[in-house]
């Protein structure tokens, strides 16, 4: 992708920064970039405008220097890397842009001091080597090819490297190294004193991830940064954290370079993007945040909560940039517990409570809930009915206009709760896909006026870290759907209910598990893209107990809809463990892994019945084992 395919999306895929553009050409008000580099707003806006006033082609060497000059000045104003001070963000010049940090700036804000510059003593070439920010109580995440340039492998252990002729190669890493005013900077160095963890990057499937210790002398660190329960959505609004160098080689022109960092380099940086590609059964995911060199194994933030999603390792100015998925930084810190005592998920800044108020709503206005239907995928197919519960008496009725209620309805989803967990059995949700209405904003979690109070879970077991996050069993953006706005807001702040939660520590809603109903979606008939799917606990009566509260350790998923090609139901089965994430005082507990399974095994183990599904169930009788671990989304069986 060339600087100008890149300025293009960018204008594409963020239609208010073009409008923006257009409208400071209009006033002839020139942003910064173009006022330093010396562009007109009429070039930038005969190429906001597009073809054909924007030539194919530059007839000679200044002519192509002019229009990568007016490419760079659209990727710096839209997507700028602005200077991090003291641990708080300069903001940019757009007001669109403004306006979307301003919303959660506390939230991103509070991470910004977890992240740090990678330093190397002993190096034949270089004193900077990328970025690295904290995962776990001193425990830095990089990528492996960043890590490669200090450490070795020596048989089965991982060493420094010793460059020739010199001593063995030291790595620290400053957790500050921010511009100041007067051009000094700052430092907070805490040495590292083991490489945990360095994938192999002669294999292709390998995530480019290294695992670094720090010195456990090194004194009070900035908390970790937690991982974003969130889905990895197309246009999702995130910010990458890092510290970019100087990289002539990696831009069409040092020079515009220079003048749009302002020859600042190696400092901490926050530039704002959006996630522009997710591809299905890879390790890694596209932004459009702008980065050069040194900014490999930087923070991608989600803006909207201020956790991580994954971590960027490969990006220049003009081109696509890729970050490794959070999931699989979970995953190499799972195999990395018996070395090192790591929480699976750290405490988030007390800047922004785990958990907020739960909100008190009035009875009046439920009486239009829809609720889950059966036969939402259409008349040609059989029905798909909530499953049964075999605990009968332990299935919470609640008495609501005039009559006994078992399944409780919500917009575009249904509840079934236990009496005596407080907890769902079972959380039924309608997706229509093509009506879907995305980005909502995030609810405050409430409790539901039909439901008695001391049947809805609160409590001390929700909170910071060793306490429990609410985990959806429904999806927040599943239900968010509509012929209106108002009506997909409606389903967004439903699934917030406490009644469609369970306690859940954070990194147990990641990877393939939070994606399953997206790639039902891509497998579902293009012309009407309609799944249903079922989620609950596995209520056990030995589950652990945790402030009082018995804590389900397994959750399971059943996904139906319409196979594109057999235009027949799919009904395939998942089981999903957070044994490996409940803090508990001895190792009982492993790692945590994503299965596909038979209905019936779902129906053993959570106490169900799924009835005529079961029959259609496109694991029952495959040729591998009946527990199937899944480790990419290509090993899901659809049909």
């Amino acid at each position: 992708m060339s600087l100008r395919e890149r300025a293009r999306a960018v204008l594409l895929a963020d239609q208010p920064i073009a409008h923006e553009l257009l409208a400071m050409a209009g006033r002839n008000e020139r942003p910064v970039p173009a006022a330093r580099i010396g562009v007109s707003m009429a070039s930038v806006r005969t190429f906001v405008e597009g073809e054909p006033g924007w030539p194919a082609e530059a007839r000679n060497a200044e002519e192509l220097d002019g229009q990568i000059q007016v490419e760079a000045v659209v990727v710096a104003h839209g997507r700028p890397a602005m200077l991090v001070q003291r641990n708080r963000i300069q903001l940019p010049e757009s007001p669109e842009l403004r306006r979307r940090l301003e919303a959660t700036r506390a939230r991103f804000e509070s991470r910004l001091a977890s992240v740090g510059r990678i330093e190397l003593t002993g190096h034949p070439r270089l004193h900077q080597a990328g970025t690295a920010w904290i995962v776990a109580e001193h425990l830095v995440v990089t990528n492996a090819h960043v890590a490669e340039e200090f450490t070795a492998r020596e048989q089965t252990h991982l060493v420094f490297r010793r460059a020739f002729g010199q001593d063995t190669m030291a790595a620290r890493v400053d957790l500050r190294e921010e511009y100041v005013a007067d051009g000094a900077t700052e430092e907070f160095e805490v040495g590292v004193d083991q490489v945990l963890y360095l994938a192999d990057l002669a294999d292709a499937q390998a995530p480019d991830l290294a695992l670094l210790r720090l010195s456990p002398g090194s004194g009070a660190l900035p908390p970790p940064i937690p991982f974003a329960d969130v889905p990895l959505d197309w246009g999702r609004d995130v910010a990458v954290v890092g510290y970019p160098a100087e990289d002539p080689l990696g831009t069409p022109s040092a020079d515009v370079a220079r003048r749009l960092f302002g020859g600042i380099y190696g400092v901490k940086r926050f530039s704002p993007g959006r996630i522009s590609a997710m591809p299905t059964g890879a390790w890694a995911f596209s932004h459009d945040a702008t980065t050069l060199g040194g900014s490999s194994g930087s923070a991608v933030l989600d803006l909207e909560t201020g956790g991580a999603l994954g971590v960027h390792f490969s990006g220049t100015l003009e081109r696509a940039n890729y970050a490794v998925r959070g999931g699989y930084v979970l995953d190499a810190i799972t195999a990395i517990r018996p070395m090192v005592t790591v929480p699976a998920t750290p405490p988030p800044s007390p800047e922004v409570p785990a958990e907020p108020p739960v909100v008190h709503p009035a009875i009046a206005g439920y009486e239009t809930r829809d609720g889950y239907r059966d036969d939402f995928l259409g008349a040609a197919v059989p029905t798909a009915p909530l499953p049964t519960i075999v605990q009968d008496a332990d299935v919470l009725e609640v008495e609501w206009q005039g009559r006994p209620w078992r399944e409780i309805p919500y917009r575009h989803f249904s509840v079934v709760m236990s009496r005596a967990r407080r907890l769902c059995y079972v959380s039924a949700v309608n997706i229509d896909g093509a009506r879907s209405v995305p980005h909502l904003r995030r609810r405050d979690w409430r409790l539901d006026p039909r439901i008695p109070e001391a049947r809805q879970l609160e409590g001390p077991v929700y909170g910071n870290a060793p306490r429990f996050s609410r985990g959806h069993m429904t999806r927040r953006e599943d239900p968010a759907w509509g012929e209106t706005r108002a009506e997909a807001e409606e389903g967004n702040a439903d699934s917030m209910h406490l009644a469609n939660a369970v306690p859940q520590m954070q990194p147990f809603n990641a990877g393939i598990w939070l994606g399953l109903e997206d790639y039902a979606l891509q497998n579902a008939r293009e012309d009407d893209q309609k799944i249903s799917v079922f989620t609950g606990p596995v209520l056990r009566d030995d589950d652990p107990v945790f402030e009082g509260v018995a804590v389900p350790v397994e959750c399971w998923k059943v996904i139906v809809f319409v196979h594109d090609e057999t235009q027949r139901l799919s009904v395939s089965g998942y089981l999903l463990s957070q044994r490996g994430f409940l803090p508990h005082r001895e190792a009982v507990f492993g790692a945590y892994e994503t299965f596909q399974v038979p209905l019936t095994t779902i129906e053993q183990r959570a106490g169900l019945r799924f009835g005529p599904l079961t029959a259609l169930d496109v694991h029952a009788h495959a040729p591998e084992a009946t527990v199937r671990p899944l480790l990419s989304p290509d090993d899901i069986r659809w049909r």
